[in-house]
């Protein structure tokens, strides 16, 4: 089976976009940062900044968002060779699920995350969340909604709708007589004499 780009829906295009801005941001942005300001006089420098990686402050859950890439990438690759997964779980199934794992150890670390401000002495501290961990909560969210798009597709592929029948046509006549009181028409046509009273 080879890949055509063709292939790929709406749900695998928003997974695969989701994807790389995650694996993206999870490497080259900033997810944490700080600044110090106001060292002693007899120190070489004046201030200091300090940023990292989501990749370097995080120990576990790193690997989680790590394999939500490489599960959403795997997914789009499969749906663009139009592999199918036999079983009761579905391709979007997990995507949806890694997708909202990554979704929920995100919001965990921006509503849990070291944050510091400390001053005295002259000494002034500022730590805390940088954009690039909003940037990879907005990557996440695109996986688990394209993830949830493609468990739609999935879904109609394995159960399509039936195709709704035509009308029914109408029946053919029927050879009813039809009387205005004086003369009876019959269905064939043909005239038929009116009765003695």
């Amino acid at each position: 089976m080879s890949f055509e780009a063709s292939r790929l829906r709406l749900g695998d295009r928003i997974v695969a976009v989701g994807a790389l801005a995650l694996f993206i941001f999870l490497f080259f942005f900033h997810w944490y940062g700080g600044s110090i300001e106001g060292l002693p006089a007899g120190s070489h420098i004046s201030g200091a900044t300090i940023s990292s990686s989501g990749w370097d402050v995080f120990t576990s859950s790193r690997w989680v968002w790590l394999v939500t890439t490489v599960v959403a990438l795997g997914a789009v690759l499969a749906a663009g060779a139009a592999y199918k997964l036999d079983g009761p779980v579905q391709l979007g199934a997990v995507v949806l699920g890694f997708g909202a794992l990554s979704c929920v150890l995100i919001l965990y670390r921006i509503f849990h995350h070291p944050g510091a401000n400390v001053s005295g002495h002259g000494l002034q501290i500022h730590y805390g969340i940088k954009l690039g961990i909003w940037l990879g909560l907005l990557a996440a969210l695109a996986i688990t909604g394209g993830g949830y798009l493609q468990l739609l597709a999935e879904g109609e592929e394995r159960n399509p709708k039936p195709r709704e029948r035509p009308a029914a046509a109408a029946a053919p006549f029927s050879g009813l007589t039809v009387s205005d009181g004086e003369d009876a028409v019959s269905a064939g046509g043909e005239d038929r004499a009116p009765t003695a009273p």
